[in-house]
């Protein structure tokens, strides 16, 4: 059996790039794309651009695990792609809010492997966003309140410039360890 394999962290600590990288150390983890009302940003090849009236049919149609708003654009995590990547022996990936983690948990009990990751310093992160200003302020929220919250992960990481790899390293050990600890109990 697999896990849902959950990256979660502040906008630009670099979910993405690290997703990258699992799915070139094991072929197996399957990217859950979601779907969004935005359209691509140049680059971005693995999510869903729909328009409003298609999103609100497939949200009406219980299609989404969870919906959620970010600067007005509404995301939706299908629950299909996740059930498949469970079936086939596949390893689901995303990267997640950590405000709808609760939600998320209740839909998957048990069958989550959930990693935090930090950035190297606020200085770094604010260099990474600074030409989103929004996103920088919820981020440096975001990790005031992880310094804060009692949550706890099976991992956190923190990602260095550079050493995205071996980032990627660490968490694809803590959760193979995680699928070879469940399968002897």
């Amino acid at each position: 059996m697999s896990k849902f394999l959950l990256l979660l962290g502040a906008s630009g600590v670099g979910k993405s790039t690290i997703i990258n990288e699992l799915k070139k150390l094991d072929p197996r983890f399957v990217y859950i794309s979601p779907f969004m009302t935005r359209p691509l940003r140049e680059g971005e090849d693995e999510k869903v651009s729909v328009d409003k009236e298609t999103f609100k049919e497939l949200e009406d149609a219980g299609k989404f695990v969870i919906v959620n708003e970010l600067y007005g654009i509404s995301y939706g995590t299908p629950y299909e792609p996740i059930v498949d990547a469970f079936d086939s022996g596949n390893f689901p990936v995303l990267d997640f809010p950590i405000s709808r983690l609760d939600v998320v948990k209740k839909i998957f009990p048990g069958q989550l492997y959930i990693v935090y990751v930090y950035p190297p310093s606020l200085e770094i992160l604010r260099e990474r966003l600074k030409s989103r200003p929004e996103r920088m302020r919820e981020s440096e929220e975001e990790i005031e309140r992880m310094g804060e919250s009692k949550e706890t992960f099976e991992l956190s990481v923190v990602n260095h410039e550079g050493h995205t790899k071996e980032v990627a390293e660490t968490i694809y050990r803590g959760y193979l360890e995680s699928l070879t600890k469940e399968s002897k109990e």
